[in-house]
């Protein structure tokens, strides 16, 4: 959900400011008190007619300041667009042609206007009926938000709840939490809700982890008071349950099991006894998080996004009939192609696609199981928006996710570890969308990945700063099926490479890829094969410092493995094991090539390199911040404040154990730390803010031509 993160605002002060303003708006008033004050009626109080009403005397007063009177006008837009009226185009619109020389407020105006075209659009065709509205400011930023189909509440879980089950009332403008897990050990985890027909209901799964070893996935149903907690699929199949949709009548709910990266069955499940009916094997290549499936109204068919091909990185759209399992694509294109969901006649199924060159809404005609004519176009440049689902009176809502992490730098003691300078942003290019840097071994450089701003679904860039000239280069990893997942980036010790997980050949995602630092091509190292428990998706790659070795982590069914890849030989050998639900999520060689700090069971442990010996280090729970001193003499990992659930502090112990002392840097999520060659400088993956995320809803966005044949 994009948003304008570079005005900031300290909510304290500026109310400090505001008492020793007095109420009347008089010449006395420099443009600067005015704005703190408008700002304090739009941030604190929530007046936003009277800041509207102040922007506007600053644009009267001071027309002469026009630094302040560009940020005026950008804020009357933004206040028209809490509100939900068109007046914010026009407001945006404004800025960029009265004030074209402050380029600040015209970029942050023209970043407004990109997630507002449906509203242009509405505008050109003088529609009355078109309404987009944002419906929760500053919302959980979590993929799984789900509308009940009265349009009433979203369900949601999110991290800043160890992913609790949570419920907020649009219409009281509150959250209530549904389940209540207090850490992130032996807890329910919650995960893809959705409301029953009635909306009185919520089906989820639910990942159980007890006593950090028991790991089980289950499917839950629960009312929205917080009641009657059923467990319908108990998760001992070892088979992932998400559901997807209801049946009309409240019965059934659509499932879809995985089994590894791919969907191995779709079933209608008893909201009764869970007992399993219709069941269809159904062989789909679709990545766990990325599945996107719904129901139609009549409950006949079944719509769903695919990657057609093993080796493909975008998706098509399928149609599954309930009634004997007849499939047939429904929409293929070369484009990414992601599923929305149905129209509330069941005439239409609608999906985003960046077959235009930016992610618009389309949607196709279906009739008796097939596609009746072309895809049409419905709205276009919708930015990085994330459906979340419609209302059976035709209401789509979606989220806009802004970007929250970048990488920083700061200057260390090269003996100690300990952080002598403040932190700064390392990259300026895609700000608030990069993370997992490294460092070249001579030091000279610094790469990191960077999303763009794009959706998910699109493939990241790496960025390499030059530390001399400062020059940022980008390098487009050529992976198979064009993915390369966050938090593993590794720079190998001759500087010719990357180390980085992604799919293989044949789109088995978990793989150990090798990308080449001057072409961006890449090769599978090492592939997550299935089959032996322990050999499945790999994570948390490292090089020994002498380039013969890759150390990682298998996760499989029951235990993640430490092993140990001889490049030369390709044999893999068992380092260590431990339980699935609390073994390594991350590790570190040691310079001597001798030991491996792993991050397993919430403490920091040493594994010698040959898997002889394993000793406490400490206790630790920010499981991606572990990195060794170019000495060897002195670790550095990250620990969660007391009572907070995202600002880590870093953490210095001697690797031959000793009183753990802080660092002297806390960040909000303190991620991915690497120690420049000389052990000067740190880089690692930080936010300056909490991610403001947002909830909208689109109405009446249908071809009104199309609408009447409801």
């Amino acid at each position: 959900m994009k948003n304008i993160k570079t005005i900031l605002f300290v909510f304290f002060v500026l109310a400090f400011n505001f008492l020793l303003i007095s109420n009347d708006v008089s010449s006395q008033q420099t443009a600067g008190e005015l704005f703190e004050k408008a700002l304090y009626m739009e941030e604190a109080k929530g007046d936003l007619q009277e800041a509207i009403d102040l922007y506007q005397n600053i644009l009267k007063q001071f027309p002469e300041n026009r630094e302040v009177s560009a940020k005026a006008q950008l804020h009357i837009g933004l206040c028209y667009e809490k509100l939900g009226l068109k007046e914010a185009e026009k407001a945006f619109q404004k800025v960029i042609s009265d004030f074209p020389e402050q380029k600040e407020a015209v970029k942050l105006a023209r970043e407004k206007l990109s997630l507002l075209p449906a509203v242009q659009a509405a505008l050109k065709k003088d529609s009355g009926e078109f309404r987009i509205q944002k419906v929760w400011d500053a919302a959980i930023n979590t993929p799984f938000i789900s509308p009940s189909p009265d349009g009433r509440y979203l369900s949601y879980s999110g991290e800043q709840d160890y992913f609790s089950l949570g419920v907020r009332d649009l219409v009281k403008g509150e959250n209530r939490l549904l389940t209540h897990n207090k850490s992130w050990f032996d807890a329910e985890y919650c995960f893809y809700p959705i409301f029953s027909p009635d909306s009185s209901q919520i089906a989820y799964t639910c990942l159980v982890v007890k006593d950090r070893v028991d790991r089980l996935i289950q499917l839950r149903t629960i009312n929205i008071d917080g009641t009657s907690t059923r467990i319908l699929r108990d998760g001992k199949d070892s088979l992932d349950p998400i559901p997807f949709g209801w049946t009309s009548d409240g019965k059934q709910i659509l499932t879809v099991f995985f089994g590894r990266d791919n969907i191995s069955g779709i079933a209608f499940i008893s909201t009764v006894d869970g007992s399993v009916n219709d069941e269809k094997a159904l062989s789909l290549k679709v990545e766990w998080g990325e599945a996107k499936m719904s129901l139609s109204p009549d409950g006949k068919y079944i719509a769903g996004s695919y990657l057609p091909r093993q080796d493909s990185a975008n998706k098509d759209i399928f149609l599954l009939s309930t009634e004997g399992g007849r499939k047939v694509t429904l929409v293929e294109h070369p484009a990414d192609d992601v599923l929305i969901g149905w129209s509330p006649d069941g005439r239409q199924v609608l999906f985003t696609s960046d077959r235009t060159g930016s992610i618009g809404i389309w949607t196709v005609h279906v009739s008796d199981g097939k596609a009746i004519g072309t895809p049409e176009f419905v709205r276009g440049n919708m930015g990085n928006i994330q459906p979340l689902g419609m209302t059976r009176d035709g209401k789509l809502y979606y989220g806009i996710s802004p970007g929250s992490s970048d990488v920083f730098i700061a200057s260390i003691d090269p003996a100690t570890g300990k952080v002598l300078t403040p932190p700064v942003k390392a990259i300026r290019k895609y700000e608030t969308f990069n993370s997992t840097p490294d460092w070249s071994p001579d030091g000279q450089f610094l790469v990191c990945r960077s999303s763009r701003g794009k959706m998910a679904n699109e493939p990241p860039v790496l960025l390499i700063r030059s530390m001399q000239t400062n020059e940022v280069r980008e390098l487009i990893p050529k992976t198979p099926g064009g993915r390369l997942m966050s938090y593993y980036l590794r720079w190998s010790p001759d500087g010719r490479s990357f180390l980085g997980i992604g799919r293989d050949e044949k789109g088995h995602v978990g793989a150990l890829l090798s990308v080449d630092a001057r072409t961006g091509e890449a090769k599978v190292v090492a592939r997550a094969d299935s089959g032996v428990d322990g050999e499945g998706n790999i994570i948390a790659p490292d090089w020994s410092a002498d380039g013969k070795y890759i150390y990682f982590v298998r996760i499989g069914n029951e235990f993640r493995r430490v092993l140990k890849l001889e490049l030369e030989t390709g044999i893999e050998k068992e380092i260590y094991r431990f339980p699935i639900a609390s073994g390594p999520f991350w590790l570190a060689s040691s310079p001597d090539c001798e030991q491996l700090a792993v991050n397993a069971e919430g403490k920091i442990r040493i594994l010698s390199c040959d898997g002889a010996e394993s000793r406490e280090l400490t206790e630790a729970d920010s499981g991606t911040v572990l990195a060794w001193m170019p000495d060897g003499k002195n670790i550095l990992y990250g620990k969660l404040q007391n009572g907070s659930k995202d600002i880590g502090d870093l953490w210095r112990i001697p690797a031959a154990g000793g009183e753990p002392q802080k660092a002297g840097l806390s960040m909000s999520h303190l991620l991915i730390l690497r120690i420049s060659p000389d052990g000067k400088q740190i880089a690692f993956t930080a936010s300056e803010q909490p991610a403001k995320s947002e909830v909208w809803v689109m109405e009446n966005f249908l071809p009104k031509e199309k609408s009447k044949k409801k």
